[in-house]
């Protein structure tokens, strides 16, 4: 019988065997299970929904944005702590999580993506992803990455014991809760990564949702879900990450908000996280003035329209780029009725020209 299998079965007796003779050890509500007494649906979604934003913000701030992208630098005893979180709650560790991500970025929506809805199906990465990421952390190429991570003594033993962290946690949460309430509590941990990480990001950011950036994949932008987006830490804002990866902020509109940042500059500040790149909503008007002014100068019927414009207030055809192009980045700029006219269908244009994939030569 295979050795997985043996290892399951025997966590599940013993888990039973626990609950059998146990419960007369540690009583119905353990230590502390009776403050569920009352409400208590109520608080088991509260807490539902606290141990998934610490969860997922820990995997987010860690995992993603400091150890595999290098976007920000945590503060290590911070970093051991989130580390600790997502390895107890879980089963992660930054050596399996780091190396299958850093393959799905190299094969994002394609066939050797370990979990594209493109490839698979939204509903079997939402219920199967868990398994196609249990699979891919022990393939030969993910295992070839995973190599060449540096990883401390703990951060080794965490990986090569993924099963004792939550296996600790669910002995603590029956002693603590009893067996009734810290199964419930145990079954909610289990399902944090599962269903808001594999299914939430992997499943839905990759088939629904609007696009700032022409990226080579099917990434998309949910972050205007705000509840699910605030649950999982601002990781809903895909395609912006996938545009620019290294950044350590998923925020490129105005309309958008990344949690995940605004806890990295209030890290900042406390001295406790070093952002090395950051692509913000001011890069983002940097990028679309420098479509802008090369539409208005290489598509003929703009071209000529800024032309007469300039000539109308009396200045260059140059000097009315610039001005554009200042005007776009957010400066304090004084445009007429007529400039932004042209601003406004220059960009329907671009839009446009983004979504057919036409480019100007």
């Amino acid at each position: 019988m295979n050795k997985a299998i043996i290892k399951t079965l025997t966590l599940i007796s013993s888990y039973f065997a626990f609950l059998f003779f146990g419960s007369e050890l540690i009583g119905e509500f353990g230590f502390f299970g009776n403050i569920f007494e009352g409400n208590t649906f109520l608080k088991f979604l509260i807490y539902a929904v606290v141990i998934t934003h610490i969860t997922i913000t820990s995997m987010s701030l860690s995992f993603h944005r400091y150890h595999t992208h290098k976007g920000v630098i945590l503060n290590p005893i911070l970093d051991l702590f989130m580390q600790l979180n997502l390895w107890l709650v879980g089963g992660m560790s930054k050596l399996d999580w780091v190396s299958v991500h850093i393959y799905h970025h190299a094969h994002s929506d394609k066939e050797k993506d370990p979990h594209s809805p493109v490839q698979k199906g939204l509903l079997h990465v939402l219920f199967l992803g868990v398994w196609d990421y249990a699979k891919a952390r022990t393939s030969a190429p993910v295992l070839k990455i995973r190599k060449t991570l540096k990883a401390n003594k703990l951060e080794l033993f965490m990986a090569n014991r993924a099963l004792l962290g939550p296996i600790l946690l669910t002995v603590i949460n029956l002693f603590v809760f009893g067996p009734l309430y810290g199964s419930i509590i145990s079954l909610i941990n289990f399902s944090v990564s599962p269903i808001f990480a594999v299914g939430g990001v992997n499943g839905f950011a990759h088939w629904w949702g609007y696009r700032n950036h022409n990226c080579s994949d099917n990434s998309r932008n949910l972050g205007f879900v705000l509840p699910l987006n605030f649950l999982i830490c601002g990781e809903l804002d895909h395609n912006n990450h996938h545009a620019h990866p290294k950044s350590c902020s998923f925020r490129h509109r105005w309309f958008e908000f990344d949690w995940g940042y605004f806890y990295i500059k209030l890290l900042k500040g406390f001295s406790m996280a070093k952002v090395k790149n950051a692509y913000t909503t001011q890069s983002l008007k940097q990028e679309m003035s420098k479509h802008i002014t090369e539409l208005l100068q290489k598509d003929f019927r703009f071209k000529k329209r800024a032309e007469e414009i300039a000539t109308e207030l009396n200045t260059s055809y140059t000097e009315l780029i610039a001005m554009i192009d200042d005007y776009i980045q957010g400066k304090k700029v004084k445009v007429t009725a007529d400039m932004k006219e042209l601003i406004s269908e220059a960009k329907r244009t671009f839009y446009a020209n983004y979504r057919l994939g036409l480019r100007y030569v």
